[in-house]
Protein backbone atom coordinates (compact mmCIF):
# COMPACT_ATOMS: atom_id res chain seq x y z
CA UNK A 1 0.00 0.00 0.00
CA UNK A 2 1.29 3.10 -0.71
CA UNK A 3 2.84 6.13 1.72
CA UNK A 4 -0.63 8.09 0.71
CA UNK A 5 -2.99 5.55 1.41
CA UNK A 6 -1.57 4.58 4.61
CA UNK A 7 -1.74 8.12 6.13
CA UNK A 8 -5.61 8.31 4.34
CA UNK A 9 -6.82 5.15 6.35
CA UNK A 10 -4.58 6.26 9.41
CA UNK A 11 -6.37 9.08 9.61
CA UNK A 12 -9.86 7.60 9.05
CA UNK A 13 -8.58 4.93 12.15
CA UNK A 14 -7.80 8.23 14.24
CA UNK A 15 -11.52 9.74 13.98
CA UNK A 16 -12.93 6.72 14.65
CA UNK A 17 -11.19 6.77 17.36
CA UNK A 18 -11.24 9.99 18.38
CA UNK A 19 -15.36 9.68 17.93
CA UNK A 20 -14.96 6.54 20.36
CA UNK A 21 -12.89 8.23 23.03
CA UNK A 22 -15.06 11.21 23.18
CA UNK A 23 -18.37 9.11 23.76
CA UNK A 24 -16.38 7.01 26.56
CA UNK A 25 -14.98 9.60 27.84
CA UNK A 26 -17.71 11.60 28.22
CA UNK A 27 -19.24 8.42 30.15
CA UNK A 28 -16.97 8.07 32.91
CA UNK A 29 -17.53 11.64 33.38
CA UNK A 30 -21.05 11.09 34.56
CA UNK A 31 -20.58 10.71 38.71
CA UNK A 32 -22.38 7.71 40.29
CA UNK A 33 -24.52 8.29 43.03
CA UNK A 34 -25.70 5.57 45.56
CA UNK A 35 -29.42 6.92 46.13
CA UNK A 36 -31.49 7.95 42.60
CA UNK A 37 -34.58 8.49 42.55
CA UNK A 38 -37.25 6.98 39.61
CA UNK A 39 -36.56 10.45 37.19
CA UNK A 40 -32.93 9.78 37.62
CA UNK A 41 -33.11 6.22 36.77
CA UNK A 42 -35.03 6.97 33.77
CA UNK A 43 -33.26 10.23 32.40
CA UNK A 44 -30.05 7.61 32.79
CA UNK A 45 -31.54 4.76 31.02
CA UNK A 46 -32.70 7.19 28.37
CA UNK A 47 -29.36 8.60 28.07
CA UNK A 48 -27.68 6.10 27.44
CA UNK A 49 -29.84 5.08 24.81
CA UNK A 50 -29.42 8.47 23.47
CA UNK A 51 -25.43 7.94 23.42
CA UNK A 52 -26.12 4.79 21.78
CA UNK A 53 -27.97 5.74 19.25
CA UNK A 54 -25.26 8.49 18.30
CA UNK A 55 -22.62 6.39 18.40
CA UNK A 56 -24.11 3.56 16.05
CA UNK A 57 -24.99 6.89 13.50
CA UNK A 58 -21.14 8.10 13.63
CA UNK A 59 -20.17 4.25 12.92
CA UNK A 60 -22.70 4.26 10.23
CA UNK A 61 -21.30 7.54 8.60
CA UNK A 62 -17.92 6.20 8.93
CA UNK A 63 -18.57 2.90 7.05
CA UNK A 64 -20.15 4.95 4.40
CA UNK A 65 -17.01 7.28 3.98
CA UNK A 66 -14.60 3.85 4.33
CA UNK A 67 -16.42 2.84 1.41
CA UNK A 68 -16.13 5.89 -0.57
CA UNK A 69 -12.31 5.62 -0.02
CA UNK A 70 -12.50 2.61 -1.09
CA UNK A 71 -14.31 2.99 -4.24
CA UNK A 72 -13.37 5.93 -5.73
CA UNK A 73 -10.26 8.14 -6.89
CA UNK A 74 -7.13 9.45 -4.57
CA UNK A 75 -8.56 12.69 -5.58
CA UNK A 76 -12.07 12.05 -3.87
CA UNK A 77 -10.76 10.53 -1.01
CA UNK A 78 -8.73 13.04 0.24
CA UNK A 79 -11.97 15.54 -0.47
CA UNK A 80 -13.97 12.85 1.49
CA UNK A 81 -11.31 12.74 4.39
CA UNK A 82 -11.17 16.54 4.45
CA UNK A 83 -15.36 16.51 4.71
CA UNK A 84 -15.18 13.58 7.28
CA UNK A 85 -12.59 16.47 9.84
CA UNK A 86 -14.87 18.82 8.81
CA UNK A 87 -17.81 17.26 10.24
CA UNK A 88 -15.83 16.14 13.04
CA UNK A 89 -15.00 19.38 14.28
CA UNK A 90 -18.08 20.67 14.34
CA UNK A 91 -19.28 17.50 16.68
CA UNK A 92 -16.37 18.10 18.79
CA UNK A 93 -17.12 21.32 19.58
CA UNK A 94 -14.46 23.14 17.37
CA UNK A 95 -16.58 25.38 15.22
CA UNK A 96 -19.13 28.89 15.56
CA UNK A 97 -22.56 27.79 15.20
CA UNK A 98 -25.35 30.08 13.60
CA UNK A 99 -28.60 28.46 13.38
CA UNK A 100 -32.25 28.50 14.65
CA UNK A 101 -32.39 27.99 18.21
CA UNK A 102 -33.94 28.33 21.65
CA UNK A 103 -32.81 31.06 24.43
CA UNK A 104 -32.90 29.70 27.92
CA UNK A 105 -32.59 32.65 30.78
CA UNK A 106 -32.03 31.03 34.20
CA UNK A 107 -33.43 34.30 36.59
CA UNK A 108 -33.50 33.97 40.56
CA UNK A 109 -36.36 34.13 42.14
CA UNK A 110 -34.76 36.04 45.12
CA UNK A 111 -36.38 39.18 47.31
CA UNK A 112 -33.90 40.90 49.19
CA UNK A 113 -36.36 41.74 52.01
CA UNK A 114 -36.52 38.05 52.89
CA UNK A 115 -33.74 37.50 54.96
CA UNK A 116 -34.59 33.80 55.46
CA UNK A 117 -34.41 32.67 51.64
CA UNK A 118 -31.14 32.81 50.43
CA UNK A 119 -29.82 33.50 47.18
CA UNK A 120 -30.34 30.57 44.29
CA UNK A 121 -27.69 28.02 43.48
CA UNK A 122 -27.29 26.83 40.21
CA UNK A 123 -25.76 23.19 40.91
CA UNK A 124 -24.00 21.07 38.83
CA UNK A 125 -26.85 18.42 39.20
CA UNK A 126 -29.69 20.65 38.12
CA UNK A 127 -27.47 22.52 35.08
CA UNK A 128 -26.82 18.35 34.38
CA UNK A 129 -30.27 17.37 34.04
CA UNK A 130 -31.32 20.33 32.11
CA UNK A 131 -28.66 19.67 29.37
CA UNK A 132 -29.49 15.77 29.19
CA UNK A 133 -33.34 17.18 28.73
CA UNK A 134 -32.21 19.48 26.05
CA UNK A 135 -30.24 16.97 24.51
CA UNK A 136 -33.50 14.91 24.44
CA UNK A 137 -35.93 17.04 23.08
CA UNK A 138 -33.45 17.91 19.86
CA UNK A 139 -30.34 19.87 20.96
CA UNK A 140 -27.48 20.11 18.46
CA UNK A 141 -25.43 22.84 20.04
CA UNK A 142 -25.52 24.28 23.68
CA UNK A 143 -23.39 27.06 24.83
CA UNK A 144 -23.70 28.45 28.98
CA UNK A 145 -23.08 31.46 29.12
CA UNK A 146 -21.04 31.96 26.01
CA UNK A 147 -19.54 28.80 27.44
CA UNK A 148 -19.54 25.71 24.80
CA UNK A 149 -20.55 22.60 25.77
CA UNK A 150 -18.69 19.49 24.03
CA UNK A 151 -18.88 15.71 24.92
CA UNK A 152 -15.95 16.18 27.01
CA UNK A 153 -17.47 18.90 29.04
CA UNK A 154 -17.08 18.27 32.92
CA UNK A 155 -19.50 19.99 35.19
CA UNK A 156 -18.90 19.67 38.78
CA UNK A 157 -18.60 21.54 42.04
CA UNK A 158 -15.51 22.92 43.60
CA UNK A 159 -15.65 24.37 46.72
CA UNK A 160 -19.11 26.18 46.64
CA UNK A 161 -19.19 27.11 42.83
CA UNK A 162 -20.27 25.32 39.90
CA UNK A 163 -16.98 24.56 37.11
CA UNK A 164 -17.79 24.17 33.50
CA UNK A 165 -15.01 23.49 31.54
CA UNK A 166 -12.88 24.22 33.81
CA UNK A 167 -13.54 27.88 34.58
CA UNK A 168 -16.03 28.75 37.00
CA UNK A 169 -20.40 29.98 35.69
CA UNK A 170 -20.71 33.32 37.34
CA UNK A 171 -23.83 33.65 39.56
CA UNK A 172 -27.55 34.40 38.02
CA UNK A 173 -29.07 34.85 35.80
CA UNK A 174 -27.48 32.98 33.40
CA UNK A 175 -28.44 32.39 29.25
CA UNK A 176 -28.35 29.26 28.05
CA UNK A 177 -28.32 28.94 24.13
CA UNK A 178 -29.59 26.12 22.39
CA UNK A 179 -29.12 25.75 17.96
CA UNK A 180 -31.81 22.99 17.54
CA UNK A 181 -33.10 21.73 13.77
CA UNK A 182 -36.51 22.02 14.81
CA UNK A 183 -36.42 24.88 17.76
CA UNK A 184 -40.72 24.95 18.35
CA UNK A 185 -40.50 21.32 19.00
CA UNK A 186 -37.81 22.14 21.30
CA UNK A 187 -39.42 25.26 23.27
CA UNK A 188 -42.81 23.21 23.25
CA UNK A 189 -40.72 20.50 25.50
CA UNK A 190 -39.14 23.36 27.75
CA UNK A 191 -42.03 25.01 28.50
CA UNK A 192 -43.24 21.91 30.08
CA UNK A 193 -40.48 20.36 31.10
CA UNK A 194 -39.36 18.67 34.38
CA UNK A 195 -36.46 20.50 34.24
CA UNK A 196 -38.68 23.89 34.79
CA UNK A 197 -40.37 22.49 37.49
CA UNK A 198 -37.08 21.13 39.49
CA UNK A 199 -35.47 24.94 38.92
CA UNK A 200 -38.90 26.33 39.74
CA UNK A 201 -38.55 24.57 43.18
CA UNK A 202 -34.93 26.05 43.94
CA UNK A 203 -35.98 29.47 43.05
CA UNK A 204 -34.64 29.35 39.68
CA UNK A 205 -37.36 30.49 36.72
CA UNK A 206 -37.11 30.13 33.40
CA UNK A 207 -37.43 32.32 30.14
CA UNK A 208 -37.82 30.95 26.83
CA UNK A 209 -37.23 32.52 23.34
CA UNK A 210 -37.03 30.93 20.29
CA UNK A 211 -34.55 32.54 17.80
CA UNK A 212 -33.73 32.07 13.91
CA UNK A 213 -30.65 33.56 14.80
CA UNK A 214 -28.49 31.83 17.83
CA UNK A 215 -24.72 32.24 17.80
CA UNK A 216 -22.88 29.50 19.57
CA UNK A 217 -18.85 30.26 19.82
CA UNK A 218 -16.32 26.85 19.42
CA UNK A 219 -14.93 25.80 22.38
CA UNK A 220 -11.70 27.36 23.11
CA UNK A 221 -9.91 24.96 25.51
CA UNK A 222 -7.98 22.22 24.12
CA UNK A 223 -9.48 18.90 23.55
CA UNK A 224 -7.73 16.03 26.07
CA UNK A 225 -6.71 13.39 23.20
CA UNK A 226 -4.08 11.12 25.08
CA UNK A 227 -5.57 8.10 24.81
CA UNK A 228 -6.21 8.53 21.04
CA UNK A 229 -3.26 7.12 18.49
CA UNK A 230 -2.93 6.38 15.23
CA UNK A 231 -2.32 2.61 14.41
CA UNK A 232 -1.17 1.55 11.01
CA UNK A 233 -2.33 -1.53 9.58
CA UNK A 234 -1.23 -2.49 6.21
CA UNK A 235 -4.49 -5.16 6.14
CA UNK A 236 -6.54 -1.66 5.81
CA UNK A 237 -6.30 -2.01 2.36
CA UNK A 238 -4.86 -3.20 -0.90
CA UNK A 239 -1.65 -2.89 -1.65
Amino acid sequence: MSLKNKLIYSLVLMILGLMLAIHFQSSSEQEVRETRDMWEIRQQLQNEQNNQQLLQNELNELKIVQAQYESTSEQDQIQALNESISLLEEKAGLTDIVDSGVLIELIPNYNEQTEDLAFPELTPELLNRLINELNSYGANHIAINDERLTNLTAIRNIGDQTYMNQRPLPDLPLTIKIASDDPDRLLSYMEVSQSRDEFAMHNILFELEKTDNVKIPAYDGELNLQYVEVIEDDKAGGS
